[in-house]
């Protein structure tokens, strides 16, 4: 195919490098290194490279040169283009950058030239934006030194405390040396006049040496309602927390969420009370150093996006910065639900739901990768530990507190037959358990649920819900709510067995046609020589419910509206309690539950039927009202992740 050289013009990239070799010449720029052979390549090359600075086109190139050299000029040219050397810059835009200011600034423009088009032209955007600089002390110092070297023509000052202006000007002096159009204005603004600090400002950045968390908070809305963009530094502790960067129309309760997140994992960070803390003594490493290289991230973030490099990047995530080892890393979040405006009620919700697409286990461990994150996720992290894996193998998910119910994060956890199944378990109940811990008051003291039965919308009192003392999912609508009427009517146990005045049944599980996993479960107890009982509350509670009593206590009580379930689920949890004791590993063993009294633990039984959950509703009212199972959606974004959340309630009236 045929090259129109006149519509190619050529420029040579700046981070490109050229060394003479044996073979001919070795070329490499950040995109890799190719070797090009010919004895006179290298001298090629180097006669050719001043030409390619974008000012011709190929063909005017050609034209110009002797013509013995003008196929070699064009072919080479041609094989540089195509391996990424050169650029073709004929559809840049023009610009008005002189010709000192981009030799002044070449590196910041080569920076931006490898990732995007019109280099000149987005620097010299950049270059005359107005930012605002937000904040005090050295780190504010220290960003005025960082944009001024970025090329920035004026850099704004909003000092909210005390700042050196004399370091200031030693830094704009040094940076008048190279560029004498630079200046600093300082806004006659401070903390109590935040609404006119972004005024005219293309991009606010604020930085804090200590939690000052309420102006964080209003910072960004500042900048949002002025059409600025926004990114802040926040230091707390020996972190300093960078971003995200909000663009102009973009979340202004970014921070917000991100700072929520944060918070449900350390909740005693300082200002995880979401106030202004004046009085926390700065790191004892926030300086020298440390202090240039927080600014110069902000810096950076505030470059990459006001050039346009990556203009939609950075708004989901925080950076950490260490300040003691240096070590930095990114931790993405979701969004915070009480960082975002209420989602009213929605009468459609329901019948959506119950018509939604299942969402199985693999599925769902595969969606929570979005959820999980050791600084600022939903879960911190999904692992095994040192715990003992035989003869379950067992996993842990640390689970946030989004809102402060739980008194801090906490574990859940899953056992199984494989790490995979036990993972799997994990992460289901982990999304349960946090559902049943994220409440949004704001929603009001109604909520609304679907009669189990006839899947009328049904208004429930907030205070029935929630806190949520069991929660409970299933794979679709249909399984969700059978485990939630499951999982409400095994509440009653206790007083079921406190108010029990006869002896109850014992199962011989010899005489039972287990299922093929209760019967390795059996198997397994009885190799480790793990005696117990089970006993049989079905008649008490109107579901198939059986306790499993050791020698030392009563290690799990277990109900289903299957027989044969409800008894496997008893003997995993037997031989979970097994497992952890001879582990000593007490974390995972089973919840408590109450003791059965020996004047409790009868002779042999028969075995209970299997009853329907129609049969569970009409024992659960039998002093009337109606079960209503609730969604527990109360974050959106985690509920999308795992739709099939719910608990089930009676309600009179």
């Amino acid at each position: 195919m045929e090259v129109n050289v006149e519509r190619i013009r050529p420029r040579l990239r700046g981070d490109v490098y050229v060394m003479r070799v044996p073979e001919g010449a070795y070329i490499r720029s950040n995109l890799g290194g190719s070797m090009l052979k010919g004895a006179s390549t290298y001298e090629f090359i180097q006669r050719i490279a001043p030409l390619l600075d974008g000012t011709r086109t190929l063909g005017e190139l050609c034209a110009a040169a002797p013509e013995a050299s003008r196929a070699n000029l064009a072919k080479l040219t041609m094989l540089l283009l195509g391996k990424g050397y050169v650029k073709n810059v004929l559809d840049d835009r023009p610009h008005t950058l002189p010709a000192d200011l981009a030799k002044t600034y070449a590196a910041n423009i080569a920076f931006i030239e490898y990732f995007t088009e019109s280099p000149e032209l987005r620097f010299e955007h950049y270059r005359n934006s107005g930012i605002v600089l937000a904040g005090s002390g050295p780190l504010l110092q220290a960003l005025t030194n960082s944009q001024l070297r970025s090329g920035v023509r004026t850099v704004s000052l909003a000092p909210f405390g005390e700042l050196d202006r004399d370091r200031i000007a030693e830094h704009l002096a040094a940076a008048r040396a190279q560029d004498p159009e630079q200046r600093i204005a300082y806004l006659d603004v401070d903390s109590e006049q935040l609404d006119r600090i972004a005024d005219d400002a293309a991009m606010v950045l604020h930085v804090a040496d200590r939690p000052m968390i309420e102006r964080a908070l209003l910072l960004p809305h500042t900048a949002g309602s002025a059409g600025s963009a926004f990114a802040q530094a926040v230091v707390t502790g020996d972190e300093a927390w960078l971003g995200p960067v909000i663009g102009k129309d973009g979340d202004v309760t970014a921070w917000e969420s991100a700072w929520r997140r944060l918070r449900a994992l350390a909740p005693d960070l300082v200002g995880a009370d979401l106030r202004d803390h004046p009085e926390a003594a700065p790191s004892d490493f926030l300086r020298g150093p440390t202090v240039a290289l927080v600014a110069n991230q902000l810096c950076f973030a505030a470059f990459r996006h006001l050039t346009g490099i990556d203009p939609g990047a950075g708004t989901d995530h925080l950076v950490r910065f260490d300040l003691e080892t240096l070590e930095t890393a990114k931790h993405p979040f979701l969004a915070h639900p009480l960082a975002l405006p209420v989602v009213p009620y929605d009468p459609a919700r329901l019948a959506a739901l119950a018509a939604a697409a299942p969402v199985g286990d693999e599925e769902l461990a595969r969606r929570a990768v979005d959820c999980v994150g050791p600084r600022t996720g939903v879960f911190a992290e999904v692992t095994e530990r040192d715990y003992e894996q035989l003869p379950l193998f067992v996993s842990e998910v640390v689970v946030s507190d989004p809102v402060g119910l739980a008194g801090g994060p906490f574990p859940v956890h899953g056992c199984g037959e494989s790490v995979v199944e036990s993972r799997q378990r994990a992460v289901r109940h982990a999304f349960e358990r946090y559902a049943a811990v994220m409440v949004d008051s704001r929603k009001g003291d109604r909520l609304y649920g679907a009669d189990v039965l006839t899947g009328e919308p049904v208004a429930v009192d907030a205070a029935e819900v929630f806190p949520a003392r069991t929660a409970a999912s299933g794979d679709d609508w249909t399984a969700a709510v059978r485990a939630a009427v499951v999982a409400a009517a095994a509440e009653n146990a206790a007083a079921a067995v406190s108010a029990a005045t006869e002896p109850l049944p014992r199962l011989d599980l010899d005489a039972e046609q287990l299922t093929p996993r209760a019967a390795r479960y059996l198997k397994l107890l009885r190799i480790v020589d793990q005696a117990f009982e089970v006993h049989d509350l079905s008649g008490l509670l109107g579901l198939p419910t059986f306790t499993f009593t050791t020698p030392a206590a009563t290690v799990a009580c277990t109900s289903d509206l299957d027989v044969d379930v409800a008894l496997e689920k008893g003997l995993e949890q037997t031989l979970l309690a097994y497992q952890s004791r001879a582990a000593n590993q007490p974390g995972y063993a089973p919840a408590p539950v109450p003791d059965l009294p020996a004047h409790l633990r009868g002779a042999a039984g028969t075995r209970p039927a299997s009853v329907t959950l129609g049969e569970v509703v009409a024992e659960l009212t039998r002093d009337g009202g109606r079960v209503v199972a609730v969604p527990l959606d109360h974050d959106p974004l985690v509920a999308e992740l795992c739709p099939f959340v719910m608990r089930a309630v009676v309600v009179h009236g």
